[in-house]
């Protein structure tokens, strides 16, 4: 099997996994366009022409063919469309970037994990959408350190990847691994929500550390002072609901420990340790990640509609109860003053609405559902 070229990538977000992709995609020779949605963003990558980076891939700078806040314009003939944004704002781009995006192009989300979502919106708006595949997770561990200055202090070393309809995944993959040679393909688009492992630790963390957060502003270390044992004894509980709805809905995962292991964010003593405390006062890349400085926040916003709503919502497809999740949902909701189940991630908005497992399972991996 023969890989189609891919040489320009258009890379829809300037967050910090955009700007990650952007730098380590630029310094390895790909032809890269960087869209972000707003002009504070760009503006500091505009005024140099690129980004600077530090930390995994070692300290440089990495020039961009094209910086802009037109969609359009960096997306046109592009090889691949790279979507790097945080969940919640993977609808809206959907619908911006539906009008520009040509079938013969592949298009990507990473991190993916919103089943549906991101195809039915570009469809729904008219879009002309060929291929389209994700990621479990963001390729790296990244933050930056300045408006134009990205940190990496680890890359993936595998991402689970899935394409719609499963039933393309090879093929696909072969073209994909041109860009991240670590994917690996799984059978449908459900196998890349699972290994969402922010979605069980990100919002514990940050809940039992509420008070922390506002009376010092985020003044400690997110994952290392944060994940007491007891703080992780949430987090195990949590991993075994979202093992436990996977499993009935055929899809066989790692748990933590394991999981962050294989992607090399803990070590032998975290893997071995078996819980979430042990993985997180072992892991090197997040040592010294400090904690939000509000819980207005991704851990909150983010990973509770998009990731522990997915899993108690796939968690009734399969007839699994999560009442941990559930509960850390109500009381996100609580002290946000959000309300996540309403505004997350349903099974409707996942695209299976009302469907079955066998159902579900069908259509995500031939693109429809005999009798419907």
């Amino acid at each position: 099997m023969i890989a189609v070229p891919i040489k320009t990538i258009a890379i829809i977000g300037a967050g910090d996994g955009g700007c990650a992709a952007a730098a380590q995609l630029a310094q390895r020779g790909f032809d890269i366009r960087l869209y972000g949605r707003s002009r504070a963003t760009t503006e500091p990558l505009s005024a140099t022409g690129g980004i600077e980076y530090e930390g995994a891939l070692g300290e440089g700078f990495a020039p961009l063919s094209l910086i802009t806040n037109d969609a359009g314009t960096a997306i046109t003939g592009a090889d691949l469309v790279l979507i790097m944004v945080p969940t919640h704002a993977h609808e809206d781009v959907a619908r911006t970037i539906a009008p520009h995006i040509a079938p013969r192009q592949v298009v990507m989300a990473a991190p993916g994990h919103t089943l549906l979502l991101i195809p039915n919106t570009i469809r729904k708006a008219g879009g002309r959408l060929g291929i389209y595949c994700d990621s479990s997770s963001l390729p790296f561990i990244c933050r930056k350190s300045a408006p134009g200055r990205i940190n990496i202090t680890r890359a993936a070393q595998i991402l689970y990847f899935a394409v719609f309809p499963g039933e393309k995944v090879a093929a696909v993959a072969e073209d994909v691994r041109q860009v991240f040679p670590q994917i690996e393909p799984t059978p449908s688009l459900l196998h890349t929500v699972f290994p969402y492992t922010n979605a069980i630790h990100h919002p514990p963390a940050l809940l039992l550390n509420v008070g922390r957060v506002e009376s010092t502003g985020g003044d400690y270390h997110h994952y290392y002072d944060g994940i007491t044992p007891s703080v992780g004894r949430l987090i195990d509980a949590l991993d075994a609901e979202r093992l436990a709805v996977a499993a009935a809905l055929g899809v066989r995962i790692e748990p933590l420990p394991q999981f962050f292991f294989r992607m090399g964010y803990t070590n032998t003593a975290g893997r071995d340790g078996g819980t979430a405390y042990e993985v997180f006062h072992n892991s090197e890349p997040n040592r010294w990640i400090k904690a939000p400085a509000t819980i207005d926040h991704r851990f909150l916003n983010e990973d509770v509609p998009y990731g522990l709503v997915a899993i108690a919502e796939l968690g009734h497809v399969a007839q699994v109860p999560t009442p941990c999740a559930d509960a850390v949902i109500e009381i996100a909701s609580i002290v946000a003053g959000r309300s996540y189940r309403r505004d997350g991630l349903t099974r409707d908005r996942m695209g299976i609405g009302a469907m079955t497992v066998s159902q579900v399972t069908s259509l995500l991996g031939t693109g429809h559902v005999a009798g419907i």
